[in-house]
């Protein structure tokens, strides 16, 4: 059963959300939120598992052995050289 907290929308319509939920998460001021809007209400999310999601959801196209930024560093450079000659 998930836990379930109350709160109200303040002036400026901020939502403050209980101690209890921010130490559960390992919130600390001014870190940054998503808000998933659903048929059922709202839904608060940290970045960082919105993050961790979006490389969950793409982890199956990363090559092992091989680094992306480094692909897109070099693919860069050629890119530049190849506008060098032009």
């Amino acid at each position: 059963m998930e836990d379930v907290f109350h709160t109200k929308l303040g002036g400026g319509r901020r939502i403050a959300i209980p101690a209890e939920v921010c130490e559960k998460l390992g919130l600390q001021l001014g870190d940054p939120l998503a808000i998933k809007v659903g048929d059922d209400g709202l839904q608060l999310i940290p970045f960082e598992h919105v993050v961790r999601d979006v490389q969950k959801a793409f982890a199956h196209y990363r090559k092992p052995g091989s680094s992306q930024v480094d692909e897109l560093i070099r693919d860069r450079r050629e890119e530049a050289k190849r506008d060098e000659r032009d």
